[in-house]
């Protein structure tokens, strides 16, 4: 997961704010030198007298250059905290930005082969809670009374080379309160890293061929046939979505024959909008369902003014759940997916494509839906021309209680999940409808012609998983 410190990037809540990904906690999340969450055994510390002269500071951080070698940590990534308990004073340290360049974090590498390299933080910045904005464009980072703080480096392993040592540089030419006690830790985005989940109903159907015979599978199309629409119902007859083989020029390649392309064109909101629902299908209304589709994001897929809707889960019976229609737990809801805005920075996040969900639920404040991005593990930051398993699940609450479920997995791996949801009040609110929707805001309509491809859909009673490849 790439960190940045744009506006867009890392915040007192989020590891990246264009993408709605949380830390789990407010003010960022660490591994300590064991791996212990939030655990207070730094790799290394230093102490920050109070004084009126420039100070430097040179931190041994070989050992968490070798966890990033080692793949038990972002590589390149710090992340410093106060470990001198409360009565600790705050620390002004030089950032990247700092107008005297010999005061700014320098990361020096030395290789078993004598190189010796010295690397420039990319991004560095602090976190003022509860404030939401970015501190990544200031001239000095603030560790302590409160604040944590995260630096990146462009570190790089070296294949068939060891590392000697990695010796961060830092400068502070103010001090306030009591001496201070300065952790290096190791940050960790996404929480703890979520294993695949095993053992779903695709498993036994390599290429889902077959898939729907399987007796707890509802519906399942891999748009191979045509008339893919007999099974959807109140299909837009703005929506722009057809099945194709190829798509030159948009970076497409099948995940196995035919896709559904929908395209989100210039000037217009709706590409998708349709429903699969369930009280025409055997069994009726579930109180508990899975949904997984195949997702592909053209090479033209570039939300640059904002964010938009894509297919969920739905039970709004006409009545509220959608369209600034709030959920009360008795008129309707939804779990829609959602995709965002794409970021304004220039670093790797920028090439990435960010989604979530959009919520209508009965403890919503607002009157639209809220925005949650998928956060855990790899997270919902998805690259354009890859095909993504993507499976979202939807348990109502038990009535009188808030403990509906919501659950969302990218390639068999879990990227959000929420069990104390309330969506209803009364018995007859279900789940209606898979909601395929794929739509541009708000209100604001697309800025240029943007594709997706959509595949190997399959909606059951139980976990699905990623398709097995047929070999």
């Amino acid at each position: 997961m790439p960190l940045d410190d744009s506006p867009q990037g890392m915040t007192c809540h989020f590891y990246s704010k264009a993408a709605r990904l949380s830390w789990q906690q407010k003010g960022g999340d660490w591994r300590d030198a064991a791996g212990s969450a939030y655990g207070d055994l730094s790799y290394v510390r230093d102490s920050v007298a109070k004084g009126d002269a420039l100070q430097t500071f040179r931190l041994d951080v070989s050992p968490l250059a070798r966890d990033w070698i080692a793949g038990k940590a972002p590589v390149g990534s710090i992340f410093l905290r106060n470990t001198g308990g409360g009565r600790a004073g705050i620390v002004n340290f030089a950032s990247r930005e700092h107008p005297d360049v010999a005061q700014r974090p320098k990361l020096t590498v030395s290789w078993d082969d004598g190189v010796r390299a010295e690397e420039n933080a990319v991004a560095d910045t602090h976190f003022s809670c509860p404030n939401h904005r970015s501190y990544g464009g200031e001239k000095v980072f603030k560790v302590g009374g409160g604040h944590n703080a995260v630096l990146v480096f462009p570190f790089k392993a070296r294949a068939g080379r060891t590392l000697v040592s990695a010796h961060l540089q830092l400068s502070s030419d103010k001090q306030y309160g009591p001496q201070s006690s300065i952790g290096v830790f190791a940050p960790a985005p996404g929480g703890s890293a979520q294993p695949s989940t095993s053992g779903g109903l695709a498993d036994g159907f390599p290429n889902d061929v077959g898939i729907a015979s399987h007796p707890d599978v509802i519906f399942a199309d891999r748009f191979e046939e045509r008339g893919w629409q007999a099974f959807w119902s109140g299909i837009d007859a703005r929506s722009a979505a057809e099945m194709i083989s190829e798509d030159r020029g948009n970076g497409f390649e099948p995940l196995t024959g035919r896709a559904l392309r929908v395209t989100l064109a210039k000037g217009v909101n709706t590409a998708l909008n349709a429903h699969l629902r369930f009280a025409a299908l055997r069994d009726g209304e579930p109180e508990e369902a899975y949904f997984r589709y195949y997702l592909r994001l053209g090479e033209n897929w570039n939300p640059t003014i904002d964010g938009g809707k894509m297919p969920g889960f739905s039970g709004t019976y006409g009545r509220a759940g959608w369209g600034m229609r709030k959920s009360d737990g008795v008129n309707g809801w939804s779990t829609r997916g959602a995709f965002f805005q794409q970021t304004s920075s220039s670093g790797v996040a920028a090439a990435l494509r960010g989604v979530g969900s959009y919520v209508y639920h009965a403890d919503m404040e607002g009157l639209s839906g809220d925005t949650w991005g998928w956060s855990l593990g790899p997270s919902g930051l998805l690259q354009k021309n890859r095909w993504y398993s993507v499976e979202q699940r939807v348990r109502m609450n038990s009535l009188g209680k808030a403990d509906g479920v919501l659950q969302a997995w990218i390639d068999g791996q879990l990227v959000f999940e929420r069990k104390n949801l309330r969506f209803r009040e009364v018995p007859d609110l279900k789940i209606e409808s898979v909601w395929m929707n794929v739509y541009h805001g708000g209100v604001r309509p697309a800025p240029h012609d943007m594709s997706l491809y959509i595949d190997n859909l399959v909606v059951a009673r139980k976990y699905i998983g990623p398709m097995k490849v047929a070999e």
